[in-house]
């Protein structure tokens, strides 16, 4: 179950299935609690879109004070929309600006506040209970095509031997399958892909599907082995919910991006 939460300004969720783990900190930012003006307003996490430097500057500061990490130990993967995972090695780019072109991180060092900036696609969250473990993933359709969340799984068996019935899953607001409306070209691709899942059904219009990325990533790392009762969804559209979330396909091009992340506490 998710519940809303206040740290400082900063409205966010917290995931209770997370929340059990006293070795980790979290959280699923809404829009709110920053210093950005319309149409960024206000704690937006990104520049691109148009918002001033300073201004999301200052709220990486206020949500890293929020949560009591420095700021330059957050990491923001530079989001291409695709399956490739980054493990940080090293602190050295820390405070440089400068982020790898990936959609999803994880690591077993504390120190690194691994970051997924959203704001329709889906944010999940993945934490290994037992060998503590952590990655935060982007998923948007196509990253859910190419089954991301599925392939953090595999990566943290792959890299540290983890077992799907460790894995413990939060999966964030984003747009739902109730606003989600893709073209048919949008489906055959996303089938082409070989997902393992077909999260569509038909829309009202002609030749356009709802897409449910929600329960698809949710299935996928079902498929893995990650155990239901271990997957945490937070059920909330971001389409839907303007006055706490940024949303892509409601608003267009010039709007923010929440912050989504997971961190391991210092020892």
């Amino acid at each position: 179950m998710f519940h809303f939460l206040t740290s400082g300004t900063v409205v966010y969720l917290q995931s209770s299935l997370l929340a059990q783990f006293d070795f980790l900190s979290h959280g699923f930012c809404t829009r709110q609690g920053g210093v950005s003006s319309d149409p960024f307003s206000s704690l937006n996490v990104s520049a691109k879109e148009g918002d001033g430097e300073d201004n999301v500057s200052r709220n990486r500061e206020i949500i890293a004070a929020s949560f009591g990490f420095a700021s330059p130990r957050l990491i923001l993967a530079n989001q291409v929309h695709g399956d490739i995972f980054h493990v940080p090695a090293n602190l050295d780019f820390q405070g440089t600006g400068v982020f790898p072109e990936c959609d999803a991180f994880m690591t077993r060092e504390s120190g690194f506040v691994l970051g997924i900036k959203t704001a329709d696609c889906v944010p999940v969250l993945l934490v290994d209970g037992k060998k503590k473990i952590i990655s935060a993933i982007h998923a948007g359709w196509r990253g859910t095509a190419l089954a991301i969340a599925a392939k953090g799984v595999r990566e943290m068996q792959r890299q540290w031997g983890s077992h799907g019935e460790d894995i413990w899953a939060a999966i964030g607001p984003s747009i739902g399958p109730c606003c989600y409306e893709v073209d048919e070209t949008t489906r055959r691709e996303f089938i082409a892909a070989e997902s393992g899942v077909d999260p569509f059904k038909p829309s009202k219009n002609k030749d356009r599907w709802m897409l449910d990325l929600i329960s698809a990533n949710r299935l996928q790392l079902q498929n893995e082995g990650v155990p239901p009762h271990q997957i945490d969804t937070a059920d909330i559209c971001t389409c839907c919910d303007g006055k706490r979330f940024f949303s892509y396909r409601r608003d267009g091009e010039q709007t923010g991006r929440h912050l989504n992340f997971i961190t391991l506490r210092e020892k």
